[in-house]
């Protein structure tokens, strides 16, 4: 058992090194609401003690020393965002070892106020988690019931754990299924560690739905909540404490934009939000460091600077299975190297581009319209049953793990 009430509870955020400034917001606000507890910031960028030496007051752990065997091999496989959540269950069950009960929270959240209910029902319940939402989207906008069905019910940017058989075996659980299948694929139904978690509660009978509208407040339940400050105080919906707000898709250069993921409210459109985005964009302008924001993440690299595709990642698990001799996959002299450079999966000197979102078709719509004119003389060519069985076919080929014998 622990020693002392500091050591009953911790928080921790995963980020790497270039996402430090909001982690070190949400460190603050956590600390400040809760001064008996401790928090801590995974990075899953490579070991690097500069960083540590940087904020000497900053509890640092790093994802290579956690206990997952072939670390390396995740590491390759998964890009940053896929292994920042895949990494989340060892990283609570490692604290387990030393706290009673331990918070997961994303780094782009800042905590308003004491989790009371939090730490309540992790008195009694193993595991806590929020919902998306608690009422129904019938709006015809987006997030939609079907984006919630795609991507989980539940948002695992926050997870509350406790030292219980129930509470280890749901992270052993979670883990396994997170290092093997944690993908970012949701037109395969895969959504990293998040989609997993719809199982959880038929697995874990204990497992608690926290439905207080004063946790988790983000863009995707704003259809439910309003804010307003009464003595200097948040509260959501006139009544509930505001607990933390997730900044999901933040911008600081419109922060009244309330996400480009969403197409419910317009920018502006949320004036109760106004002072508190206000104050979070200014606190990130505060954190902002360079030696943090323009640091390269580590794992995107073999160790001679040769960047490494997503599409590598890709046919890299497809073949995992060819590659177990290769304890470091990053290293420029395996057998990993060799296949990415003769298959032209890796690049040298590339500086990795801007990630697109559906957002941005209209800027490939020249492209677009070739590639519906050619799926049009295809379909009269090969007629509607062919056509239709083609495209289920492609949906299972949007994977390029499922193109193994592509590189045959």
């Amino acid at each position: 058992m622990v020693d002392s009430e500091a050591h009953k509870t911790a928080a921790v955020t995963i980020c790497a090194v270039n996402y430090l400034s909001k982690a070190l917001v949400l460190r603050d606000s956590y600390i400040a609401c809760h001064p008996g507890s401790d928090f801590f910031i995974l990075l899953v960028d490579r070991k690097n003690n500069n960083i540590g030496s940087a904020i000497p007051d900053v509890k640092i752990l790093w994802a290579e020393d956690l206990a997952i065997e072939n670390f390396d091999c995740y590491a390759f496989k998964f890009d940053i965002i896929e292994l920042s959540t895949n990494v989340k269950p060892a990283t609570l069950k490692t604290l387990l070892k030393k706290y009673e009960s331990v918070l997961y929270i994303d780094p782009d959240i800042r905590v308003y106020s004491y989790l009371q209910t939090v730490y309540d029902s992790l008195a009694i319940h193993p595991v806590v988690v929020t919902p998306h939402t608690m009422t129904p989207v019938l709006d015809g906008k987006n997030p939609s019931d079907i984006d919630f069905s795609r991507m989980g019910s539940f948002n695992l940017g926050f997870v509350g754990v406790s030292r219980s058989e129930e509470g280890i075996a749901f992270l052993d659980w979670w883990s396994e299924r997170c290092l093997k299948l944690g993908y970012y694929e949701p037109q395969l139904g895969l959504a990293v560690d998040q989609k997993w978690v719809d199982l959880a509660p038929c697995f874990f009978p204990n497992l608690k739905v926290l439905r207080d509208p004063g946790l988790n407040v983000a863009f995707w339940n704003l259809h439910e909540r309003t804010l307003s400050k009464r003595d200097d105080k948040w509260f959501v919906n006139g009544e509930s404490p505001l607990y933390f707000f997730h900044f999901s898709s933040f911008s600081t250069d419109d922060p009244h934009a309330i996400a480009h993921k969403q197409s419910r409210f317009a920018s502006g459109s949320r004036p109760d939000l106004h002072e508190l985005v206000d104050e979070y964009a200014q606190l990130l302008v505060t954190k902002d460091d360079s030696r943090f924001s323009t640091t390269k993440y580590s794992n995107d690299y073999f160790d001679d600077g040769t960047y490494i595709t997503p599409a590598l990642r890709r046919f890299y698990a497809a073949l995992e299975d060819t590659f177990t001799d290769v304890k470091n996959p990053f290293s420029s002299s395996s057998r990993v190297y060799e296949f990415a450079i003769k298959q032209r999966l890796a690049l040298k000197g590339y500086k990795p581009a801007q990630r697109y979102t559906f957002k941005d078709m209209d800027k490939f719509s020249s492209a677009i319209n070739i590639i519906n004119k050619l799926l049009r003389v295809f379909l009269r060519v090969v007629g509607p049953n062919r056509y239709f069985s083609f495209m289920k076919y492609l949906v299972h080929l949007s994977s390029i793990r499922n193109q193994r014998d592509v590189l045959k």
